[in-house]
């Protein structure tokens, strides 16, 4: 193990004398780290019953395993809620027919919280994401959808001319409560709205 710790250590010794520092730089090490850190559970656990010492030691293993699988359960959980972009291209497709006549705008935010071109899964709809547009643009009217932040100040500048047809909720924060179980709670909040186009807008337009 010291043949893979010590060379690992001294290229992170190295990187950390630049001035800017990112994770990214190091975390070619995190392999041989968690090998490492394996190693040394896997011996503390094979020799538990030699002395009191190493049955502390094995308990720390268990609980410190315990905790990580906690917390990485509560990360995926989070980062699952964390995408409402993405979300919203989903429930477009969940809410309308197929056949229906779609024109989609999607605002930077959803763009950049899981929308993607993989989640374009009508040929027959337009997906729109020119950022130039602004909520107040006339053309806003020819998108017989918007994905949009939940932002009340944009949803009343176009509640003219489109509707709420359905809230996103994502992640906002970790609250903790002793006297409840589980004790952590993750919150949510609304994030994106989908909004469709009102019926007068859409004989309007055509």
């Amino acid at each position: 193990m010291r043949l893979l710790l010590l060379p690992t250590v001294g290229f992170i010794l190295i990187y950390s004398l630049l001035p800017h520092k990112e994770m990214r730089f190091i975390i070619y090490t995190f392999p041989v780290l968690s090998l490492v850190a394996a190693r040394g559970c896997s011996f503390i656990l094979c020799n538990y019953q030699k002395s009191w010492i190493y049955k502390l030691g094995s308990a720390v293993v268990v609980g410190q395993l315990l905790t990580n699988a906690a917390y990485s359960s509560i990360c995926l959980y989070v980062s699952h809620h964390n995408y409402p972009g993405g979300r919203g291209m989903h429930e477009l497709h969940r809410l309308l027919p197929v056949t229906a006549d779609v024109f989609v705008h999607i605002d930077t935010y959803a763009a950049e919280t899981g929308v993607s071109r993989f989640l374009e899964q009508n040929r027959n709809w337009r997906y729109d994401k020119r950022e130039d547009l602004s909520v107040t643009s006339p053309d806003i009217k020819m998108y017989s959808h918007l994905l949009m932040e939940a932002n009340v100040t944009k949803i009343q500048l176009v509640k003219d001319t489109h509707q709420p047809l359905a809230f996103i909720e994502g992640y906002s924060n970790i609250a903790f409560n002793k006297f409840h179980f589980p004790p952590i709670t993750v919150r949510f909040e609304r994030k994106a709205v989908l909004m469709e186009r009102k019926t007068g807008q859409q004989k309007e337009r055509l």
